[in-house]
């Protein structure tokens, strides 16, 4: 059944993609696979934590569910490191989908219970989600070929994209249409948990899937604490402390935003159609993007995407309502989809020219993984500290100052790209 799924995906991006290079039977599998998962953890991962919190309009639930996952996440990017060099790449994989299984397992046998063990969904959160990205990366490698693997994942983003316009949209109307019809004895939450078990399935149907593929194990040394001290790699250093700004941000606006829609609207539809049309603004902005985004405007671009995010997070801070909010999916998505584009391609230069980077590519992916986790429980902590001491004040000056944290990135480009700017500049003084 799973194997005829895959079939029609490959017809999809033959028939209404434009795709007509051939790919190799590893390389569509790999494509369906990410596409499947991209589209569960888009149903899942948002209503999650509008389930923790929306019977108690209590910020602290979510809040101790992520930042105890982004703990776990680096931890699990260790773990995850040692098992894909000594064993196989493969276990790591299988052992996130099946840590993702378990999150709605468990919210499915505990129901309202869940809201009491934050911190123990947190942690099987992480894990999965930390297992799998590494198994995942690696097992893209082993899959796709040096000459054709450009043109594979430019497939899979594209296709993965549509599906996370769809997957929050659909859970969203599956879980308000059943919310209204459901008997008192099930109360508001029949939506939820069968958004939750067609998740689960998801995750169950890709670990039986992933049981068929074939990888090479390895027999090799994962030097994490070598790489990590390594002496004279300073670019590769001062990326990390732009990963450090940037997980400042994403530790509160990866899930903050959805609670913010929900407590105004109070309906999961609203969530899901906000979900829908800021992964759509992102689709288009890549898009638009991918025609005029070019080395030699990557300054330009950083500058410019910082200001569309910090204008988005002073919308908000402003005035919560449906009109900011709808100019805050616009700016940040924007904003955030240019500024990745233009510090992927910066980040994949520098890494080009980090010690042993050929070598150690998966040392360097749990390493850069650090950085951004400490960003994130950090930020989160001042954030919900703020909230605790001031108060809706205190949100709205936790939005602002996350929102200007972008801008300082600058202070840690790669001494290379400061000098090639600061020549720019002379030059045209």
């Amino acid at each position: 059944m799973f194997d005829l799924f895959f079939s029609y995906v490959y017809r999809f991006l033959t028939r209404y993609l434009g795709v007509r290079r051939q790919m190799s039977g590893d390389a569509k599998t790999i494509v369906a696979l990410i596409g499947v998962y991209d589209f569960t953890f888009s149903i899942s991962s948002l209503f999650i934590n509008i389930f923790l919190f929306r019977n108690h309009d209590d910020l602290a639930i979510p809040a101790y569910y992520n930042l105890t996952s982004y703990v776990t996440i680096m931890v699990a990017f260790w773990i995850g490191g040692h098992i894909s060099q000594r064993w196989s790449h493969l276990i790591s994989y299988q052992l996130g989908l099946g840590f993702n299984a378990l999150v709605f397992l468990t919210v499915l046998i505990l129901r309202e219970d869940t809201l009491r063990h934050p911190c123990f969904l947190g942690v099987l959160a992480g894990l999965g989600i930390g297992f799998y990205y590494l198994g995942q990366h690696s097992l893209t490698l082993d899959m796709t070929e040096t000459k054709d693997r450009d043109y594979i994942l430019s497939v899979s983003m594209f296709l993965s994209s549509i599906l996370r316009i769809l997957g929050p949209a659909l859970a969203g109307w599956t879980i308000r249409s059943f919310s209204t019809e459901a008997s008192i004895g099930s109360g508001s939450s029949l939506g939820y948990y069968l958004v939750f078990t067609v998740a689960l399935f998801l995750y169950l149907a890709l670990i039986y899937r992933s049981l068929r593929l074939k990888v090479v194990p390895r027999k090799e040394s994962f030097d994490f604490f070598k790489v990590l001290t390594f002496n004279n790699n300073r670019d590769w250093n001062r990326q990390m402390g732009i990963q450090f700004l940037l997980g400042l941000r994403n530790g509160v606006f990866w899930f903050f935003i959805s609670l913010l829609v929900y407590r105004v609207s109070h309906n999961e539809a609203v969530v899901g159609d906000y979900a829908m049309l800021s992964n759509f603004l992102a689709v288009l902005t890549a898009y638009g993007l991918s025609r005029k985004v070019s080395a030699k405007n990557r300054n330009a671009g950083l500058w410019m995407s910082s200001i569309f995010i910090f204008g988005a997070c002073a919308a908000l801070s402003w005035k919560v309502g449906y009109l900011t909010l709808l100019i805050y999916a616009l700016l940040n998505m924007v904003g955030v989809t240019w500024f990745q584009v233009v510090f992927s391609a910066l980040g994949f230069e520098v890494a080009e020219r980090a010690r042993e980077y050929k070598k150690r590519k998966l040392e360097y992916l749990a390493i850069r993984e650090l950085p951004l986790a400490a960003g994130r429980i950090l930020g989160l902590s001042l954030f919900m500290a703020s909230q605790s001491y001031f108060g809706e004040s205190g949100l709205r000056m936790g939005m602002l100052a996350l929102g200007a944290i972008q801008m300082s990135v600058f202070l840690f480009m790669p001494k290379s790209r400061k000098a090639e700017s600061l020549a720019r500049s002379l030059k045209k003084a």
